[in-house]
């Protein structure tokens, strides 16, 4: 079963899309519904840790990146090989990206050769929002989703607004945009594109070579969102979202002139939603998901990953407080590379239930899937979270779940080094949440512990690869939002102890103590915000501790006219030199130092 999509998609949106009519409407708020989380459940329900990002939270982000964006919530750290649009990893509570489920509208996205979605690769401009879900979902999303869902959510243009803007900073940064939007609740159209060049900065602290240079990024995005409701009942959505980025590099073994790698990326979501009656919706979305990563030096190559998908679900609203949700969904992958992979090809099919109820001050989730794989056979993975309300402002949450990562093309096929026998990684957690609200303050705290078995490692004995090793992430989360004199204060701190269980050794990457501070205030026209962020107990290369660090962010916002309005930013204020990332034993990759940027943005 195979799909291609590309000009299906192309013809149902000139099919579907072209007739359709607009109107102008100043309504465009987005309900607190977590849709990651299934079932239509809001922000106040969810009882699995659950973060959102929504448009206005983005835009006064002010960030380069989703990951940077991301690193603002308490227990997501990040790890990058030497500044803007270098290979970065994101870890949820230790869990790393291979390890985490990355959504674009619904549809999984990332290359199936190293197992994990580039979310540096994807625009935050052409993002409207962002779903965070902490915890094993391999219970609803199946493989990969140890760590957690991160989800992005495209702009859909609900009103008639247009923008353009043009931004300017250090390292000779220049960055134009254009977006177009009309439309309103029922019908909408959203087309964006971007383009951004930065001369960079010298990527690692490798000097000989050629490497004593500055490493440049370049990155165009286009993006659209199209809605149509052709009945009260029936609405359908269309979302594409196409990247080239290239972005040059150091060579940690030799010379470093003319090395670098381009990474397209398209993801399609073309999405039907029927709701039947008041009890019965339909959803089916069909979607499609291309990475392809060239890379030009000493050892050119090429990796490139296809993959589309088919999902129908169907929730059912029993009762007030019980719906059931259940699905079924399919996946095709087909890689094509510069190497000799014996297979190429494999697919998923998969099946879910979830049911959501609730008695008197106890409320229940539970969910089962199964898997059947290809290139791995069969998993089964389930989750069970309680909560309990002592009182309307004070929640008491606990959850179980298993999960499981797949096994990635390299590990599989990889000429030399892949194992066809290869098992997949397999995991269980447990967590512990407190939630609670006084007035206008909110705070968490939670722990939890996930253990991971049958880790994808490296047989020395076998020089290929092999589930070796386990380990055990476990810490304490504590988050805390509030106003004190018309300032918005947000804290996170962390604690994490990840640990390989059979050598007692710090797993790499992971901060063992993390804190933020977030503080922003509008004066009139003008928005003010503040970021301070640290860190200390970073270990890098098994066991090597990194020194740690702090940082200072400063932003602000201020609206010239009913149009027109200007940002600006500076990062790393205090021009802090640090570390995150070892590049060998004895050399590191480079951090960006202070950072400003200013933007004009027009709204017509």
């Amino acid at each position: 079963m195979t799909f291609k999509l590309k000009s299906a998609i192309s013809i149902a949106c000139i099919a579907a899309f072209a007739p359709a009519a607009y109107a102008d409407t100043s309504n465009n708020d987005i309900p607190e519904i977590v849709v990651t989380a299934k079932g239509e459940q809001s922000t106040d329900d969810v009882l699995y840790t659950a973060h959102v990002f929504t448009e206005q939270d983005i835009e006064q982000a002010q960030v380069k990146s989703i990951p940077a964006l991301l690193q603002r919530i308490g227990g997501i750290s990040t790890t990058d090989s030497g500044g803007r649009g270098s290979a970065t990893s994101v870890f949820v509570r230790g869990v790393s990206t291979s390890q985490i489920v990355v959504l674009i509208d619904g549809v999984r996205v990332g290359s199936a050769t190293l197992g994990a979605a580039a979310l540096n690769s994807y625009p935050v401009e052409a993002i409207e929002r962002i779903e965070v879900l902490k915890g094993p979902f391999s219970g609803i999303y199946g493989a990969d989703a140890v760590g957690g869902v991160i989800q992005l959510f495209t702009k859909k243009g609900q009103r008639n607004e247009s923008v353009v803007s043009a931004s300017v900073g250090s390292n000779n940064l220049r960055e134009a945009r254009a977006a177009f939007g009309i439309g309103n609740e029922r019908n909408s159209l959203h087309i964006s594109a971007d383009v951004e060049e930065t001369d960079g900065i010298d990527r690692t602290s490798i000097l000989t070579g050629g490497n004593d240079d500055v490493d440049a990024y370049e990155e165009t995005a286009f993006s659209l969102g199209a809605r149509v409701s052709f009945t009260d009942n029936t609405v359908a959505n269309l979302n594409l979202l196409a990247t080239d980025n290239t972005v040059e590099f150091d060579n940690l073994f030799g010379d470093g002139v003319g090395n670098q790698t381009e990474n397209e990326t398209f993801s399609a979501a073309f999405n039907l939603v029927h709701q039947f009656n008041d009890s019965i919706t339909w959803t089916t979305t069909v979607g499609a998901n291309e990475d392809d990563a060239k890379t030009t030096s000493s050892f050119p190559s090429r990796f490139k990953t296809e993959r589309d998908s088919l999902g129908t679900e169907f929730q059912f609203n029993l009762s007030d407080n019980t719906v059931i949700t259940t699905g079924v969904d399919y996946y095709e992958e087909d890689i094509e590379t510069t190497s000799n992979f014996p297979v190429t090809n494999r697919d998923n099919t998969g099946a879910y239930a979830q049911i959501q109820t609730g008695f008197g001050k106890l409320d229940a989730v539970a969910s089962l899937r199964a898997d059947d794989n290809s290139a791995y056979g069969d998993q089964t993975n389930g989750s069970l979270a309680l909560g309990y309300l002592f009182t309307d402002t004070l929640r008491l949450s606990a959850s179980y779940g298993t999960a499981f990562v797949a096994p990635s093309f390299n590990f599989l096929y990889f000429p030399f080094f892949g194992n066809p026998d290869i098992q997949p990684e397999e995991s269980e957690s447990i967590e512990v949440s407190l939630t609670g609200q006084a007035g206008n303050t909110y705070w968490r705290v939670s722990a939890y512990q996930t253990d991971v078995e049958n880790l994808f490692s490296f047989d020395p004995l076998t020089f290929t690869a092999a589930n070796i090793g386990e380990a055990e992430l476990k810490g304490v989360e504590l988050e805390l939002n509030t106003t004190v004199y018309d300032w918005q204060l947000g804290i996170q701190a962390d604690l994490l102890d990840a640990t390989d269980k059979l050598t007692g050794i710090e797993l790499d990457d992971r901060p063992e103590r993390s804190l933020s501070l977030n503080a922003s205030r509008n004066y009139g026209d003008l928005n003010l915000s503040f970021d301070v962020r640290s860190e200390t107990g970073r270990f890098d290369r098994r066991g090597t501790a990194i020194a740690g660090y702090g940082l200072f962010d400063v932003s602000a916002i201020y609206q010239l006219t009913d149009n027109l309005s200007v940002r600006a930013n500076v990062d790393n204020v205090f021009d802090k030199d640090y570390t995150v990332n070892l590049a060998t034993s004895t050399e590191r990759f480079n951090t960006e130092g202070r950072q400003a940027e200013l933007t004009l943005r027009y709204t017509f």
